[in-house]
């Protein structure tokens, strides 16, 4: 807001008069959005529908990668899809030895 202010203050009228435009047209946007949004929640409300039933959030879109490497280490398996960074497990070890498949 003290952007504004400080605009509001510097600016020409010309300048002034097309921020002018520039905000209502935001508002305007913002106005409508909301409006659209209103009806769509007033339409699942009257069809019986959440937002879960419309969309799929349990879907993660990442693919999983399946391990590349397997070894056991202080006392747990460990997997690693030879991506990201290396664990400690496969630190200073020749991986051909724990190929998993």
């Amino acid at each position: 807001m003290r952007e504004i202010r400080a605009f509001a203050k510097s600016a020409s009228i010309n300048e002034l008069e097309k921020a002018i435009n520039i905000l209502n047209t935001a508002l305007d946007n913002q106005q409508q959005q909301e409006k659209a949004k209103q009806e769509v929640l007033q339409l699942m409300k009257e069809k019986g529908l959440s937002v879960e039933d419309i969309v799929d959030v349990t879907q993660d879109k990442r693919t999983k990668v399946e391990p590349k490497y397997r070894r056991e280490f202080e006392g747990k398996m460990v997997e690693w899809s030879g991506r990201g960074k290396r664990p400690k497990a496969f630190q200073d070890v020749e991986l051909a030895k724990y190929l998993a498949k």
